[in-house]
Parts: C-alpha cells; sequence; structure tokens
C-alpha cells in the first residue's frame, strides 16, 4: 500500500507548488515500470521517472532528462525520500539543471 501513498503524496505536493503537473504509467525495457511525472514551471519543463520498485520505500532513486525536448536525453539520477522529493525538483528548476542546450533553447 506505501506505493500508493508515496506516489500521491508526490502528485499532492508537486500540484500544489509547480503551474503544471501531470502523471503517467509507463514501461520500458530499461526501467521496467515506472511513474512519469512532466512538471512545468514558467516556461521550463521537468520530465522526472520513478521506477514502481523504487518507490516502495521511503527514499527511492529517480531519474530526470536532463534536455525534456529530446527523448533520448541524457538521464541524471538522484535520491530522494518522499518528503524531501518536492524541495529535489525545485532544486533542479532554481538551479537550472538541465542541459546547456534546454537553457539555450527556452531562453530564446
Amino acid at each position: 500500500m506505501a506505493l500508493k501513498e508515496y506516489i500521491n503524496r508526490i502528485h499532492s505536493d508537486l500540484s500544489n507548488n509547480f503551474d503544471g503537473v501531470s502523471i503517467e504509467e509507463k514501461s520500458s525495457l530499461n526501467l521496467g515500470n515506472y511513474i512519469e511525472f512532466s512538471i512545468t514551471e514558467s516556461n521550463k519543463q521537468c520530465s522526472v521517472m520513478i521506477k514502481k520498485v523504487d518507490i516502495e520505500s521511503k527514499q527511492f532513486n529517480w531519474l530526470y532528462k536532463s534536455n525534456p525536448l529530446k527523448e533520448d536525453s541524457h538521464l541524471v539520477e538522484r535520491t530522494s525520500n518522499v518528503e524531501g522529493f518536492l524541495n529535489d525538483v525545485k532544486d533542479i528548476f532554481e538551479k537550472n539543471r538541465f542541459d546547456s542546450d534546454y537553457i539555450n533553447e527556452i531562453s530564446k
């Protein structure tokens, strides 16, 4: 039951703090079954992926695309806990922890 509770908590925290948040269940050969959060703040986007098996505990690994405009973007791995996840996502936006190509693209 922790899986559903943790996903709902994360989704609620993100939705209350960012302009736009969507959530989708996905599956791939590399990641297996995972949850993808698409987060928008001002003109920036962040695509976050959390493997379902990882989010069954309060501390978990997750990935985000360094350039959300590219499907084959480099994936950056981070570790968070359920309570601190929101601040870690805010850190990505506030400190522009994206590829320089993405930053240049959205600055045009």
